[in-house]
């Protein structure tokens, strides 16, 4: 695993069935539902950082009944750990011999009775305080709520212009999502940035597997 700062992205994909059914780890029915890719790979043939695999029958479920997903290394196809759900927004990461490596946990924002921000924590076994990142600068949600309205009344134009038009293009005004996670005395250690869907990575300072594990599940937040 490589221990310098890289960028990386997640690409999902149609999801494509094992070719065999009996690699280590995986159950029989589990397909390849996305890969981790660095930001610099530009040829569909490039081999991959990691591939993501999830079982057939828990795809598509929601944040009461969330599936398991494993990550395997992507030029060798080696195990690389498994994720697991442990409640409605909690998930256990455990290595390939099964040993815990952190709990990663989300706290969903709101608005009312105070506004707070999406929370992603992930509490490492060998450190007392965990990695923490929230969705969202401040001064870019303070610029989301200032123009909110302005573009709540073009996303209302533009709906009743593509009703006519038939076209289907999206104007949703899609909230702040950059999340940079920290960790005491390292600073940040994993950045995303939502405009260009990359995350930044601190390798030194934190486990590939639980960064990729953050990543993939923000990612499968993002797009329910």
């Amino acid at each position: 695993m490589d221990h310098n700062s890289y960028a990386f992205l997640i690409s999902p994909n149609n999801p494509v069935p094992v070719s065999d059914p009996g690699s280590p780890g995986l159950p029989p029915d589990a397909e390849m539902t996305s890969t981790i890719r660095l930001s610099t790979a530009r040829r569909p043939e490039d081999a991959p950082l990691a591939r993501v695999f999830t079982p057939r029958s828990a795809q598509g479920g929601n944040r009461e009944a969330p599936s398991p997903f494993w990550i395997h290394d992507g030029p060798g196809g080696r195990p690389w750990c498994s994720v697991h759900p442990v409640a409605p927004d909690g998930y256990d990461v455990h290595a390939v011999d099964g040993t815990p490596l952190a709990r990663i946990s989300r706290r969903a924002g709101r608005l009312l009775p105070w506004p707070r921000r999406v929370r992603w924590s992930a509490r490492l076994l060998d450190t007392p305080r965990p990695v923490t990142g929230k969705e969202g600068t401040w001064y870019a949600w303070l610029t989301y709520a200032v123009t909110a309205p302005f573009w709540f009344l073009f996303a209302l134009c533009a709906l009743v212009y593509a009703f006519f038009d038939g076209t289907t293009d999206d104007y949703t005004f899609k909230r702040p999502v950059r999340t940079c996670w920290r960790a005491q005395g390292a600073g940040t250690v994993l950045d995303y940035r939502g405009v260009s869907g990359l995350y930044h990575f601190e390798a030194r300072h934190l486990d590939v597997r639980v960064a990729y594990a953050l990543a993939v599940l923000q990612t499968r937040e993002h797009r329910r």
